[in-house]
């Protein structure tokens, strides 16, 4: 069954039988006990997929099969090849979706019951999701990791609201600081000003998109930047002019989570 699409990319939702296969590769993941006899995510590029995407794509597969398991990374469970000599990535299933169009559709039910403890998705949940993005992203950057594609529609969440980082397409493990590189498809509105310069990506680079993807969590899925265009968002960040509070989000939440990991951002420029 189709469950998503998108430019790059097509998902389907399928079903393993037995050990999925990567546990014969990677033994941490027998220890979640969750990988037998399962539900899966099935990636596959599109017939119209470029040079680049295939790329993409197999550096994703490459990336993916040597993580250990992390509660907050998605696992990839196997790869598998179909009857036309397509390859297919089988990762875990998360029955929620991706974290955009979760805020998004529930917005009214989290304005309406943000103190409701029998609520299904409350501040406090909004809270926890973006403190276990933040432990992924950390343990990434322990290993080296810079994803340079941190957003909210790369956030994908299962049953018991666990936050999983996903789309590993543009990850690059690199030894020093700073990695210098272009990509066909580049995420320009959760880029850093030194991204959009001169196309640098590390750690701090991430933590600039954390902050945005904070935003999205925080406005129920607004778009940053909404009223610019792409080729005016370098400018705009230069001027020293930064996105707006949310209408919903709590004054203290802003400060703690929008303004101090941009501030975090600062200070890590300065080591």
């Amino acid at each position: 069954m189709k469950f998503g699409s998108g430019a790059f990319c097509n998902v389907y939702k399928g079903a393993i039988k037995g050990l999925a296969p990567i546990c014969k590769i990677n033994p941490s993941l027998l220890s979640t006990g969750t990988f037998k006899d399962c539900m899966c995510a099935v990636k596959m590029l599109p017939s119209i997929a470029d040079d680049i995407a295939h790329a993409d794509f197999i550096q994703e597969i490459k990336f993916m099969k040597s993580l250990k398991y992390h509660p907050h990374l998605i696992s990839m469970l196997g790869i598998s090849i179909d009857n036309n000599g397509n390859i297919m990535l089988l990762t875990e299933y998360c029955d929620l979706g991706d974290l955009l169009h979760l805020v998004r559709n529930r917005k009214g039910e989290i304005i309406m019951n943000h103190t409701n403890e029998h609520s299904k998705l409350r501040i406090k949940d909004l809270v926890s999701f973006a403190w276990q993005i933040s432990n992924g992203l950390e343990y990434l950057s322990s290993i080296g990791c810079v994803h340079r594609d941190v957003a909210a529609r790369n956030i994908f969440v299962n049953a018991t609201n666990i936050c999983k980082i996903a789309d590993f397409g543009l990850c690059r493990l690199s030894d020093s600081f700073i990695y210098s590189g272009r990509s066909g498809r580049l995420p320009l509105k959760w880029m850093a000003p030194e991204s959009l310069r001169s196309y640098e990506y590390s750690i701090k680079t991430d933590v600039w998109s954390y902050g945005i993807l904070l935003y999205e969590i925080f406005s129920f899925g607004e778009v940053p930047y909404a009223l610019l265009q792409t080729t005016e968002i370098l400018d705009f960040l230069n001027s020293g002019a930064r996105l707006s509070q949310p209408q919903y989000c709590p004054a203290n939440m802003f400060v703690f989570f929008l303004v101090s990991s941009l501030l975090f951002y600062r200070l890590l420029l300065l080591i």
